[in-house]
């Protein structure tokens, strides 16, 4: 009896628990998430960009796309399964060594499966937060038009991008924007301070934004020189959507600026820069323009 159980337990098995685990670590890392004390730091509602609608409905379709193709790989092998259990002998079913080799093979592969769809769901959701903080930094920066700036997003760099670029009147600066979850609530938990080297959020601290940001303006320094033959500075600034940006003594004089992307003054504050001449500032857009890849259909 036993062993006439055991065949049927385990191909029963191995069509429901895999979709049933990978169901479950879903809704468990949900809920994980849910009840973490960090919550995202946007809080404003955001207007939508240019095709924003249009963007929505075109992943949509995609996403019923996908799920057509799943479908469509499924009907196969359901059919056959349909065809072929009850002709089963179900009372001659042993398992010879190659099967219990398909059975390891099916569960590591399923439980590999499982672990990349939460690590997949871990990456899409800071994605989508990042995508969120570079949405909320560039409605704040594209005001700037009015005040004689060009401003131009998600600049494409090679193996990397940059993610604003304002060609103020007098500058040009290379901003990297930073999405980062708020810990526990009350204004405190929404306080970052900038020492000039280091960025202090509630409980850790972090240096890498602003070593980004500086590798980043140096790149595009040189990208600019090759382009229009004639030296360009480019100042680094790390923007942090949401946060209360205090900035300390080391702060002042820094190579790198930290700012909430409400803190507009400091790029059309020119202080003692002379301005940039206009035949320059059109090559430094013509430059940066070229960076974007040509539309295919």
């Amino acid at each position: 009896m036993f062993n006439t159980l055991l065949p049927t337990v385990i191909l029963l098995a191995l069509v429901f628990v895999p979709p049933g685990i990978a169901i479950a670590a879903v809704l468990w890392q949900r809920r994980w998430e849910q009840r973490s004390d960090r919550r995202l730091p946007i809080s404003q509602r955001l207007l939508h960009q240019a095709g924003a609608q249009a963007r929505q409905k075109m992943d949509a379709l995609g996403e019923d796309m996908m799920e057509r193709l799943a479908q469509l790989m499924l009907i196969g092998p359901l059919a056959m399964l349909v065809i072929l259990l009850p002709r089963v002998r179900w009372d001659k079913l042993q398992f010879n060594w190659l099967n219990w080799l398909v059975m390891v093979g099916a569960t590591a592969w399923a439980a590999w499966l499982v672990h990349s769809l939460t690590q997949l769901r871990r990456s899409r959701r800071q994605w989508r937060e990042g995508m969120l903080a570079e949405i909320a930094a560039a409605q704040q920066l594209d005001r700037l038009q009015a005040q004689g700036c060009f401003v131009l997003h998600d600049i494409p760099a090679g193996d990397f991008n940059i993610d604003h670029v304002v060609v103020a009147p007098h500058a040009v600066f290379a901003i990297e924007t930073k999405s980062r979850r708020k810990p526990g609530t009350g204004k405190a938990s929404a306080n970052v301070s900038y020492d000039g080297t280091c960025l202090q959020f509630p409980g850790w601290k972090e240096t890498r934004p602003i070593e980004q940001a500086r590798a980043i303006a140096d790149w595009l320094a040189k990208y600019l020189r090759e382009e229009t033959g004639e030296p360009v500075v480019v100042y680094p600034v790390v923007c942090l959507p949401g946060w209360f940006v205090t900035l300390g003594k080391g702060s002042v004089g820094a190579a790198v600026r930290v700012i909430n992307p409400k803190m507009t003054a400091l790029f059309v504050d020119a202080g003692a820069a002379p301005p940039l001449a206009p035949a320059q500032r059109n090559r430094i857009v013509h430059a940066l323009s070229k960076r974007y890849p040509d539309l295919q259909d």
